[in-house]
């Protein structure tokens, strides 16, 4: 009797795909990357914007949290303060983490539809290199995380074989309408829109007015603001490509923390491998917006992050023509299976506790941080409060609008750079910007301690050091209400 073809047949029936704990692997690692949530100089303030608009429906011109305002306030990010604050309002600081992880799963999702036809192997790993790319970015609850979005959806619409149809011209407008009210990185959008477009109707002249279309309906959807074409004449008088004093603007270089290269480098080994294959070989039009996403990197560090999952939305369909059907493998008995499945299944319950605690915690922490000990004996104090750049928006969030800071981080949004620039001064121990802290009269400051020449200055000029922990001190005006000893530190979680 021949045995052979039953028992090919037992061996084919018993045969096991891997998808399963291929993916069980990689939703632990995005547990655990995604989950993990730290805090910046600017959340508080994010969310104490977004919770006023929640309040009032409106945007106000007239800051009610800084003494120092000399231009009226243009929020071009309320829509995003707004949705942290719904989300906080919604789950607390939980929520705002889910709002982060909503973002970024979505631009995901964007990304997982380009990469149709590729293994789950493969699919899994290009997930796991936009993850790792966007890190720098998705460690906080920021509007950047829109412009990540962003990016994604717009090259996603049109980085596709047709000219754009009427349907596909609208997503566009409405694409940047949203954009322009979440987050200023819409300017980025538009520049790589200008390059895809110019060289699609260079190529495909026949459909210029679809291209042509496609272009302008975006541009005009920025219009949709509060602010309408106001809003393109305050970018183009306060967004530069430089700005000295915030490390995040600067260019990228050798002394950049190595995260921030990794979107560069890992995408342009992939780009130049497709290139070296005939049928997953980039179009022009693919070329010319990776070289301006790269040199928007160099330039300015903080596009990095944004340009990690873009061009991997751009290199999807290549990378699945050349490389699509590596891991296509499975296991010819449910016993070896075990090999995959025990290590997915422990990776995928070990990944619990430290995403339960990523919850649990935003931690106040960095070597931006406020000095938390300091900062507790100006609970439920009045006036005016000098205080660094970093810490503006944590005073405004526990002290705010009845204590009303000198500087926050919403820079040329509510200050012009003279403002900036004389507490840079001040805190140097400048003479000029002495004086114009004589003149504004504040009640209390609250800086570093590393700031000996203004300590020194205000001992001289009328002020009594409160507290100093030897992370910071507060500084009182003689004649001011005292402050009031508090009984413990502000809280090391936020907010």
């Amino acid at each position: 009797m021949n045995t052979e073809v039953p028992l090919r047949r037992r061996a084919q029936s018993l045969t096991v795909d891997l998808a399963k704990p291929i993916w069980m692997a990689w939703t632990a690692f995005a547990l655990i990357t995604m989950t993990t949530t730290r805090t910046d100089p600017d959340l508080w303030g994010h969310v104490r914007f977004g919770l006023d608009w929640l309040r009032t429906r409106t945007l106000p011109a007239a800051d009610p949290y800084s003494f120092t305002q000399d231009r009226p306030w243009i929020n071009h990010e309320w829509l995003s303060e707004a949705l942290m604050g719904a989300a906080y309002l919604a789950g607390g600081a939980p929520g705002l983490v889910v709002l982060k992880m909503t973002v970024i799963g979505m631009a995901l999702i964007v990304l997982l539809r380009r990469l149709r036809g590729c293994t789950p192997l493969m699919t899994a790993a290009v997930l796991s290199l936009a993850i790792v790319c966007v890190l720098p970015t998705s460690l906080t609850v920021r509007p950047q995380l829109w412009s990540v979005l962003g990016l994604v959806v717009l090259l996603s619409l049109l980085d596709r074989e047709t000219p754009p149809d009427p349907a596909r011209i609208v997503a566009g407008a409405a694409l940047f309408a949203l954009w322009a009210n979440l987050h200023g990185g819409w300017i980025t959008g538009t520049a790589v829109l200008g390059v895809y477009t110019t060289i699609r109707i260079a190529r495909e002249r026949r459909h210029v007015l679809r291209w042509a279309g496609f272009a302008a309906a975006s541009v005009a959807g920025t219009l949709v603001n509060p602010y309408g074409i106001g809003l393109w004449r305050f970018l183009a008088t306060t967004v530069r490509a430089s700005r000295p004093d915030i490390g995040e603007w600067g260019p990228l270089t050798l002394q950049s923390p190595k995260i921030l290269w990794f979107p560069l480098i890992a995408t342009s080994v992939v780009a130049f491998a497709l290139s070296r294959r005939a049928e997953s070989r980039s179009k022009a039009e693919v070329w010319a917006v990776l070289a301006l996403l790269i040199a928007g990197a160099v330039r300015v560090l903080r596009v990095a992050p944004l340009m990690g999952p873009a061009a991997l939305v751009l290199l999807a369909p290549g990378i699945c023509r050349a490389w699509g059907q590596s891991g296509r493998f499975k296991v010819a008995s449910p016993s070896a299976t075990a090999v995959f499945w025990i290590p997915a299944v422990v990776a995928l319950v070990a990944s619990v506790a430290p995403a339960s605690r990523a919850f649990s915690c935003l931690p106040v922490a960095g070597s931006w941080a406020p000095d938390r000990t300091a900062a507790a004996y100006l609970r439920g104090a009045r006036g005016r409060l000098v205080t660094t750049f970093d810490w503006g928006e944590y005073a405004i969030w526990h002290f705010g609008p009845d204590l009303q800071v000198s500087v926050d981080g919403r820079r040329e949004t509510v200050y012009s750079d003279s403002v900036v620039q004389w507490h840079r001064a001040f805190e140097r121990g400048d003479p000029k910007a002495q004086k114009i802290v004589a003149g504004l009269a504040p009640h209390y400051v609250w800086l570093p301690a590393s700031r000996a020449a203004a300590k020194q200055w205000l001992l001289e000029n009328g002020y009594r050091v409160e507290i100093d922990t030897g992370m910071s001190f507060v500084a009182r005006r003689e004649g001011t209400g005292q402050l009031a000893v508090p009984r413990e530190s502000l809280p090391a979680c936020f907010p």
